[in-house]
This record gives C-alpha cells, sequence and structure tokens, in this order.
C-alpha cells in the first residue's frame, strides 16, 4: 500500500463522514477535563519538588534555568492559585462531567470514522462509558507524569530513590518512560478499536503506533511549555496554558481520529456493521 493512496483515502473519509464535528465535541470537552487534569498534575509536582525545596529539580532543554532556582516554589505558587478548582465540590463535579462528556464523545466520533455514518450512537449514562472516562484521564495524566519524570535531573533522583545514580541508569529510566508512555496511549487505542470492532485489524496496529508517537511528542511540547512559563508567574496559570492545552488537544483528537478514519476506510462495509454491533 502506498502511503499517498493511504492518506488520500484517509482525508476522504475524514471528509465524506464530516468528522470535524465530533472532533470539535471532543476538543471542546476535552479541554476543560484537559485543564483539570493539570491542575492534579501541578498537585503531583508541587508534592515531588518539595522534596527538594531551595534547588532547581527539573531541567528544561528550551528553558535556561539556573540551579539555584527553586522551581518547586514557583510551581507551588501557580498551585495555589488555581488549587480551589481541584479540590472544591464544583472542580471535583467538573472533572467527573468533563470526563464523562469527553469520553462519551470520543466513543461517538471512534464509532464514526470505524463504523462510517450508521454507527449505533453509546449512552452517555452508561458503565462503559464510566469506564473509559476513568481510563482516559488516569491515561492522560500518568503519561503526562512520565514525561515530567524524563526531565527531573539525576541530583534529584538520588535524592528521590535514597541512593546514587549513574547518568546511564537515569538516561535508561528516561528511556523506559518514554516506552511506558507509548505502551499506555497505543494501548489505550487498540482497547477502543477492539472495544468498537470486537477485533484489532493489522493497520490498526500501525495507527496505534503512530498515535502514541505524535501524543508523546505534543505531551513534551505541552509540559516543556508550561513548566517553562513557570518562571512568569505572571502568565504560568493564565493564557499560555489555556492555549498550550487547547493547542495539545486539538492535535491529539485529529491525530487520533484521522488514525481510525484510515483504519475504517481498509475495513469492509459488511464487515464493519458486523462488528460493530454490540457496542
Amino acid at each position: 500500500m502506498r502511503i499517498p493512496s493511504a492518506v488520500a483515502d484517509t482525508v476522504g473519509r475524514y471528509r465524506s463522514l464530516d468528522m470535524e464535528y465530533p472532533a470539535l465535541r471532543v476538543v471542546g470537552r476535552g479541554l476543560f477535563l484537559a485543564v483539570m487534569l493539570m491542575v492534579a498534575f501541578l498537585y503531583v509536582f508541587v508534592r515531588a519538588t518539595d522534596i527538594i525545596a531551595g534547588d532547581n529539580e527539573v531541567l528544561i532543554p528550551t528553558t535556561s534555568m539556573g540551579s539555584d532556582v527553586d522551581l518547586g516554589a514557583l510551581a507551588r505558587g501557580a498551585f495555589t492559585r488555581t488549587s480551589a478548582a481541584v479540590v472544591s465540590v464544583v472542580g471535583a463535579l467538573t472533572l467527573i462531567v468533563s470526563a464523562m462528556l469527553t469520553a462519551h464523545a470520543m466513543r461517538l466520533g471512534t464509532r464514526r470514522a470505524l463504523l462510517g455514518p450508521d454507527a449505533e450512537r453509546p449512552a452517555l449514562l452508561s458503565w462503559r462509558t464510566a469506564a473509559l472516562a476513568l481510563l482516559l484521564s488516569c491515561g492522560v495524566l500518568a503519561t503526562w507524569l512520565l514525561t515530567l519524570a524524563t526531565s527531573i535531573r539525576r541530583s534529584a533522583w538520588a535524592v528521590l530513590l535514597g541512593r546514587d545514580l549513574s547518568p546511564a541508569s537515569v538516561d535508561v529510566g528516561k528511556a523506559l518512560a518514554v516506552a511506558l508512555s507509548l505502551l499506555i496511549i497505543g494501548g489505550g487505542v487498540l482497547l477502543w478499536m477492539r472495544l468498537v470492532l470486537h477485533r484489532v485489524p493489522r493497520v490498526g496496529l500501525a495507527a496505534a503506533a503512530i498515535v502514541a508517537i505524535v501524543v508523546v511528542a505534543a505531551n513534551f511540547f505541552l509540559l516543556y511549555t508550561y513548566i517553562g512559563a513557570l518562571i512568569n508567574p505572571a502568565v504560568s496559570g493564565g493564557i499560555v496554558l489555556v492555549l498550550t492545552l487547547l493547542l495539545w488537544v486539538n492535535l491529539v483528537v485529529r491525530v487520533y481520529l484521522g488514525s481510525l478514519c484510515w483504519v475504517g476506510s481498509r475495513i469492509p462495509s459488511q464487515q464493519a456493521r458486523v462488528a460493530g454491533g454490540a457496542t
């Protein structure tokens, strides 16, 4: 199969199914979820940096910071300004509702991309949507934390683990963090395909790999941009975060749905109708 043909088939299916509408539904709902998850991420980040207060625990290639910069204190200030959103009843409800709505929108988009315009509409209030909402939230937060782990300095890891580490062992650990992120994302994509099609076609493996690589790269862009913005407390919790999250959600959603359109274009229509009858 030639790549130009695959791209043409994918774009054609994306347009013919009007996938831009379900994509916008996911983006609109997923942005609220991403903001809430970023607050939770910031909470974990603050707790981790508290262990080595007074030193710059994180090394961001795109930002120049001296070792005497207390990045933990900057993160603590940003978290303090937004902590009410995650500890209040309204914040908890926002997280739950946005997770459910995002998971439901992704189910709609997934089924439409794989099965076509006649795909059955899944229920919003169901155990399957709730389970996928939980897996989606945990998966995103876990990959963000794994991305953060790749930027922590060797001296900080030595304090966290209670023993000195060689540069080689730290590099291996960072590589494992990236590999685990790829597995979480790729496995999640395969799971969603499996729930819809009851199987994973061979092209689905390639699609899952593409989504995983793009999302991991987007995670680095998102977290490096945000942590770099922490140096300027005036913007760290404002427009930089929102715009970066919006860009991240848009990229991830469109790559995901576009990849599923590629998979759907390779599935015979009769086979797809039979597979989609039970989800």
